[in-house]
């Protein structure tokens, strides 16, 4: 003889919605786990799209501050170059200066050794290249 225990209904139903209940919140735990994952995979190729980004952005501001110190450069020689312009132009008038001094003077010793060549026959003129 089999004995059999009565079955509360009440309790069997209960015991299943229960299961039910717990594997729904399993489910729902493996999906909120498999979407935050994902997310994790989006957030870290973005991280790396953006590294890349970045690293090609300071390869370009690295670039570009070859290129202002280059033009730096140039803009000193040509800076240099000018400062130096207007001294060259106050040395050639010296010069220019220097000229008609020597050739002033010039005509002063020939003058002087035309009026005094009778007087003094001793004495020689003084050529440029002495003076």
């Amino acid at each position: 003889m089999v004995t059999t225990k009565p079955l509360n209904k009440d309790s069997a139903p209960k015991k299943r919605h229960h299961r039910t209940k717990k594997d729904d919140l399993f489910k729902e735990l493996i999906n909120n786990n498999l979407t935050l994952q994902n997310k994790i995979v989006e957030l870290v190729q973005t991280n790396n799209e953006l590294l890349k980004a970045q690293t090609s952005s300071s390869k370009e501001i690295s670039s570009m501050v070859q290129i202002f110190r280059e033009a730096g450069e140039h803009l000193v020689a040509e800076t240099e170059e000018e400062k130096l312009r207007p001294l060259l132009q106050k040395i050639s008038e010296l010069v220019e200066q220097n000229r008609t001094i020597m050739r002033g003077l010039i005509l002063i010793q020939k003058y002087i050794k035309s009026t005094t060549a009778t007087d003094l026959p001793s004495q020689k003129p003084i050529s440029p290249e002495e003076f």
